[in-house]
């Protein structure tokens, strides 16, 4: 392949990039990955590395509103909004609040249930191929509570989730210490949702990186994107650190930067950055069983090959990477509530990554009004690694003049005018 032309160029080499590109490329394109830092630089490698088919609930939902003003003055591991004078982010804000109402939940809940269950049978097949090399298990999720309160509340949601054909276990307090021995006196209870899985999202990012190269897709790393040529409403070529490439077709998957590539070709894409931090264990005292969610403190707990993932914080922040202490020490803190011994536990690796965030909490798919060849994909929030393969094999319909399946409204970006 010329290395600077391909019939698809895809902008970024994260899970989405990269499952654009293997789809792509499994269809018989000449396809190239732009990527301005290393192969999941962004938000793909350092994440939780959980399949949460159970997650059908949009990030916009009734009261977190709320939940967001308190986290300005409370424990840094909750849901926050950084504040900032930015009126892009203002009026993505007054977007955001307005899908938090109670219809909009319950249909965006319901679109989401079905990408899950098409996303799940993609990894199962992914996994029966290479799933041994990146971690792959299916032990499903346990989510925990240390508030009755909340607790009830979960149950209620377990209810709800059996009702869009998802199975869950109720566990007691001691039924869950029993199972996670490593687990305080302070849970009072548990939901397990039985089909979710887990893996080593850094692993799964290099089998695929892998498995999109041997079917010829190029990769070229730290190659930043800085501009474009067009001719009319068609793109002609990408300007990058490393020289001009051309392509057939464009495919946007930037993460959390595809508002500034839009800004680039004069299109406004609704994307803000919500930051996560993980920080990983090395030789954890106690092993678990299975992946948690520590759901009152928004933190995830994922068993790793001789360590331990905790994985909270989701601040609006924009493309700010800056780490605070106080975040990294509340967010463990807040997990050493269910898990005593993190308390005094210090990580070997501390990392954040931006979540692309949409303002209804659904994912952008589909072709750009102003152009005749690009695409955008991206916008998954918390569950980028979850639909990514399922985004990348439904962008490979669209590039062959397709439609994705039932979806091709709904993901649209032409829903926010894009």
């Amino acid at each position: 392949m010329n290395e600077g032309r391909a019939d698809v160029l895809v902008i970024g080499a994260g899970v989405v990039g990269l499952s654009v590109a293997y789809f792509a490329a499994l269809k018989g394109a000449k396809v190239l990955i732009l990527e301005k830092g290393e192969v999941g630089s962004g938000s793909s490698s350092g994440n939780a590395g959980l399949l949460v088919h159970s997650y059908f609930e949009p990030l916009p939902a009734p009261g977190i509103i709320t939940e967001a003003v308190r986290g300005l003055f409370g424990s840094e591991g909750f849901f926050r909004i950084q504040p900032r004078f930015d009126p892009s982010f203002l009026f993505w804000l007054l977007r955001f609040s307005r899908f938090c109402n109670p219809r909009d939940f319950e249909a965006h809940s319901r679109l989401l249930t079905k990408l899950n269950n098409e996303a799940l049978g993609i990894h199962l097949d992914f996994a029966a191929r290479g799933g041994e090399s990146y971690e792959f298990s299916r032990k499903g999720l346990l989510f925990l509570y240390i508030n009755n309160r909340r607790w009830e509340e979960s149950q209620r949601r377990a209810l709800r989730a059996s009702e869009f054909g998802l199975e869950t276990q109720i566990l007691s307090g001691d039924e869950a210490r029993h199972e996670e021995p490593a687990l305080g006196e302070r849970v009072v209870g548990g939901v397990r949702y039985l089909s979710d899985a887990g893996l080593n999202p850094l692993r799964f990012i290099e089998w695929l990186a892998r498995s999109a190269s041997a079917l010829g897709a190029g990769i070229m790393p730290h190659c930043e994107v800085y501009g474009f040529r067009a001719s009319g409403k068609k793109l002609r070529s990408v300007l990058t650190t490393k020289g001009e490439f051309q392509g057939d077709q464009v495919v946007l998957a930037a993460g959390a930067w595809l508002k500034g590539l839009g800004r680039l070709l004069g299109v406004h894409l609704p994307v803000e950055g919500g930051k996560g931090i993980s920080q990983t264990f090395r030789a954890p005292p106690a092993s678990l069983m299975q992946p948690l969610i520590l759901d009152e403190h928004h933190v995830a707990v994922s068993p790793l090959s001789g360590a331990l993932r905790v994985t909270g914080l989701l601040e609006l922040s924009g493309t700010d990477l800056s780490i605070r202490q106080r975040q990294v020490e509340g967010i463990r803190q807040a997990s050493g509530l269910y898990l005593p011994v993190l308390k005094t536990m210090t990580p070997n690796d501390v990392w954040r990554g931006l979540r692309p965030c949409t303002p209804d909490g659904l994912p952008l798919l589909g072709k750009l009004k102003a152009w005749n060849n690009v695409f955008v994909a991206g916008g998954h929030d918390t569950k980028g690694m979850t639909l990514g393969p399922l985004t990348g094999e439904l962008m490979s319909r669209l590039l062959e003049g397709r439609e994705p399946r039932e979806y091709g409204k709904e993901l649209s970006p032409g829903r926010f005018g894009a």
